[in-house]
């Protein structure tokens, strides 16, 4: 299937800050248009039994779980602090059966924290209707945060740098919600560094009937060529700041890795299914499809968990 996207043009200095907060008036923040360069792409349907340990994203569904959380195609509403935060309870407990009794799922309070009032285990929700003040959908291909760049923006290097270097920039933020769980940031970052799994994201489709516009897309990690020695030249880590959150970054792919890398999504994608993907190692983005309908609204929500290891009895 045709697709477009948009990658940060090549030529765009490492550490440049090209991120709009608040624009059109909506939550969080957009790439400025400028910075960027749309691609054609050629979407391949996610393989039957993709994984995140081999491709980097996994399809799941919790659309029962909603169901019996009260939460259904007729009445989901995003704008419901109380929808938003049983969105995300049925997202950690899926992140918890995913891994098994040995891993236990903690929120990774992000912006959303910290420019929408959001507490803890409620998902950021993303509505992409004209005239929402909800967050729109991601128009830029990234990782959240991809360590070795993170390590690098602060004069660093490799992944372990980058997760202390991630963690000290939300550790006021995420202190009391750790506390409470006995881990100390010590162990957050060595947990994050170690990415088995570390950190992941999973992405519902809260879309009445199927995502028609806009949908998400991820990068096969085996094709993008990033490693720890490797592959920094087609990323770049651009400066994210809010009020009261100072020193974040996000890691934006180039225009390079459009030419070589290999895109995944889920064709007609239902409410209540789910991407689980790496938030340290997944390139992925909104991307637009020519031959679609245009103003088909997307709907959907979002959790970055810590699967950290459970003390043993």
């Amino acid at each position: 299937v045709r697709a477009t996207a948009q990658f940060l043009r090549d030529e765009v200095p490492f550490g440049h800050s090209v991120c709009d907060i608040g624009a059109g008036g909506r939550q969080g923040y957009s790439v400025a248009d400028h910075a960027m360069e749309r691609h054609t792409l050629q979407l391949e349907a996610m393989p039957p039994g993709a994984s995140l340990e081999r491709e980097g994203v996994e399809l799941l569904s919790v659309r029962d779980e909603l169901e019996a959380a009260g939460i259904t195609e007729d009445n989901c509403d995003l704008t419901k602090q109380e929808h938003r935060a049983a969105v995300g309870r049925v997202l950690i407990a899926k992140a918890e059966d995913r891994f098994g009794p040995g891993k236990k799922a903690l929120h990774m309070a992000d912006t959303s924290r910290v420019s929408g009032a959001a507490v803890y285990g409620e998902a950021t929700v993303r509505d992409t209707t004209a005239g929402s003040p909800l967050r729109t959908s991601h128009q830029a291909f990234h990782i959240d945060k991809y360590l070795p760049c993170v390590a690098k923006f602060w004069g660093k290097r490799g992944s372990r740098d980058g997760a202390e270097a991630f963690v000290d920039t939300y550790w006021k933020h995420w202190e009391a919600d750790f506390a409470k769980l006995g881990m100390g940031k010590a162990a957050v970052s060595a947990c994050i560094a170690e990415a088995s799994p570390g950190l992941v994201n999973l992405w519902v489709s809260l879309t009445p009937g199927e995502i028609e516009q806009q949908p998400l897309a991820v990068m096969d990690v085996r094709s993008t060529g990033l490693s720890e020695r490797a592959g920094l030249d087609d990323v770049s880590a651009v400066p994210v700041t809010f009020p009261g959150l100072q020193n974040d970054t996000l890691t934006l792919m180039r225009a390079s890795l459009a030419k070589r890398a290999r895109f995944y999504w889920r064709p007609r994608m239902k409410f209540g299914e789910v991407l689980l993907f790496s938030t340290t190692a997944t390139p992925h983005s909104a991307v637009w499809l020519p031959d679609a309908p245009r103003d088909t609204p997307r709907k959907s929500a979002e959790i970055r968990l810590i699967m950290a290891d459970r003390a043993a009895p």
